[in-house]
């Protein structure tokens, strides 16, 4: 159980002549999705049951075996029923959701360590009863659901540690029994995002890497990725990465969110070069980094889940700096990964905390 809670949070923030009316409500911890202190490694926000609001995938596990779970929204942003994914435990580090065979129903694909990953298919009756198997078995680390060979269907990426990673391609389907791969048997990939970063029309790969230079892989069109471009420190463990432009210059960035070290920003220009590097002024322990425009203001914030210390939001000013804004400063729990969306409908992005070994929290972003 949650002990010592108390309300933070920013109700209008002042620091050296700055004002910001927004804050980020948890409410005691009564915002939580479940009571349950498993060793959760991601939540995924997806419409699970297509009833038009965000719904909570739980990955549980990690290296153990534990239940994963499917909280449902009530379209409030209150999570009061949930069901578990599978009649085994599994140890899992990412569930998603998407659908894969093209049936009209939601489906759900589950990444796990060193056993079989799964894909729960949906039907009318949301049993999720009928399931197979994808990709080897390896110490899968994260997964992303795309299209990544552009035939109209949603792949499977998935990030592997000490083992290559693997694009499983749909066959229109839901079989997914060629798999292409990217990457080092010794890479120890903990993430990977897919986003065209060259512009050429075709999907790329961008990995956090935990003992090595974090890496793109260029898509030649054909899904081959022979074109390896490496930024960032090798000495850094990077845990996390995001995408966005925060400089407004036509260019994707990537924020990296680091172990034990500061983390950066690296701005990417026309040549791929992201020499210019942004780094924050503290060292964190990150384990989880995402970007949104938490206030709606034009710039972007970036969100930092922390291991054994505080979490934190910075807000994205006209200057190019960001406002440090620390959440709940009485928990210093192991957030694994931060996941973002508008749970509650009203038009601002909230933020998801999943933390290992204790309660999954929510915050409901408010701006006055």
């Amino acid at each position: 159980m949650q002990k010592n809670i108390f309300i933070i949070i920013i109700i209008g923030i002042s620091l050296n002549g700055f004002s910001q009316n927004i804050s980020f409500v948890n409410r005691d911890g009564f915002f939580s999705i479940g009571t349950q202190s498993n060793r959760t490694a991601s939540i995924t926000l997806s419409d699970v049951d297509q009833d038009g609001d965000l719904d909570a995938l739980v990955a549980n596990g990690r290296h153990w075996a534990e239940q994963n779970y499917i909280y449902y929204n009530d379209g409030k942003g209150g999570f009061k029923l949930a069901q578990p994914i599978g009649i085994f435990l599994d140890a899992s580090y990412s569930v998603k959701s998407a659908d894969l065979n093209n049936d009209g129903f939601m489906d759900i694909a589950v990444a796990n360590d060193n056993i079989n990953n799964k894909i729960y298919f949906g039907s009318a009756n949301q049993n999720f009863d009928k399931e197979i198997s994808f990709g080897s078995i390896s110490p899968t680390r994260h997964l992303e659901i795309v299209d990544i060979d552009n035939d109209g269907d949603f792949d499977l990426v998935l990030s592997n540690r000490k083992a290559e990673n693997e694009i499983c391609l749909n066959d229109t389907k839901g079989n997914f029994e060629n798999i292409i791969t990217y990457g080092n048997q010794s890479d120890q990939t903990i993430q990977t995002k897919i986003v065209d970063i060259n512009k050429d029309g075709f999907l790329d790969l961008i990995t956090a890497e935990r003992q090595s230079k974090n890496k793109i892989f260029i898509n030649d069109g054909k899904q081959n990725f022979l074109k390896v471009i490496e930024f960032g420190n090798e000495e850094d463990e990077s845990r996390s990465i995001d995408i966005a432009d925060f400089d407004k210059d036509g260019f994707l960035d990537v924020v990296v969110g680091n172990l034990g070290s500061k983390n950066s920003i690296y701005f990417g220009d026309k040549n791929l070069n992201f020499k210019r590097v942004y780094d924050f002024k503290t060292e964190r322990s990150t384990l989880s980094i995402k970007v949104a425009d938490l206030n709606k203001d034009g710039y972007l914030d970036i969100i930092e889940g922390n291991s054994e210390e505080r979490n934190y939001v910075y807000l994205g000013q006209e200057n190019g700096e960001f406002i440090e804004i620390g959440l709940r400063d009485d928990l210093k729990d192991d957030t694994y990964n931060i996941e973002i969306g508008d749970i509650n409908n009203d038009g601002f992005p909230d933020i998801i905390e999943s933390n290992s070994g204790t309660w999954n929290l929510y915050y409901i972003t408010r701006k006055k």
